[in-house]
């Protein structure tokens, strides 16, 4: 009876372990590195700023670089995320003559390969995505006079 145990229990064990892996993999989140870049156009004021790491000083450049780039994929993500993500503002059918006309982008990039929306709940250890969002809308700027105020930010986030 003792020998019928033996397997019974290296059974129980593997599995036992196996479901805390399962819950290491699953507790996995998408976490902010700090890496932004922001760009800001309308009639009243522009802006062109990134950070480089949680809680630093805002540089104005945009989107700037930093010396962890090379080794995020940033760049490669970035680009790859604003592209798509300005693809659906031009297919928008945007009317800058219509007040309150807007159309709206949203794309992540991981490792380059880029994605419609935002980032899946679910993601593997050590992946770096950067998700873009843009937004173009035309505004009221005095006396029924209309203007077009644009916005772009991009954040870089890990899998934790």
């Amino acid at each position: 009876m003792l020998n019928g145990l033996k397997p019974l229990a290296a059974t129980a064990l593997c599995l036992l372990g196996l479901s805390a892996f399962a819950e290491n993999a699953a507790a996995a989140q998408w976490v902010d590195s700090g890496r932004t870049a922001y760009f800001k156009q309308s009639p009243f004021s522009s802006a062109w700023e990134h950070t480089c790491t949680t809680g630093g000083t805002p540089i104005q450049d945009f989107p700037g670089t930093c010396a962890n780039d090379p080794f995020s994929g940033w760049t490669t993500n970035y680009n790859a995320a604003s592209a798509s993500a300005n693809n659906q503002l031009n297919a928008c059918h945007f009317d800058s003559q219509k007040l309150g006309s807007a159309c709206y982008g949203l794309a992540y990039a991981i490792n380059g390969q880029v994605y419609a929306g935002g980032l899946p709940a679910s993601c593997n250890v050590g992946a770096r995505a950067v998700v873009v969002s843009t937004r173009m809308e035309t505004i009221e700027i005095q006396n029924h006079e209309l203007d077009v105020e644009s916005a772009q930010s991009g954040n870089e986030y890990v899998c934790q």
